[in-house]
């Protein structure tokens, strides 16, 4: 199966996640896109020699 480029009408292989003639974007699906995730931690926890995200340590300002 191929994906047709909306863009250019090229047709690309299905596993291709730009067109390989213009470097379109093909859409991501959502169930990709949700695996992100955003920490936060207050200001007052982010101190000098501090450790953000068990792996940032905080060194200056």
């Amino acid at each position: 199966m191929a994906i047709k480029c909306p863009k250019c009408q090229t047709d690309n292989p299905d596993t291709a996640h730009f067109c390989s003639n213009c470097a379109a974007p093909f859409s991501v699906p959502e169930e990709i896109s949700a695996a992100t995730e955003t920490l936060e931690a207050a200001k007052e926890e982010l101190t000098t020699g501090s450790t953000f995200a068990e792996r940032y340590q905080i060194i200056e300002e």
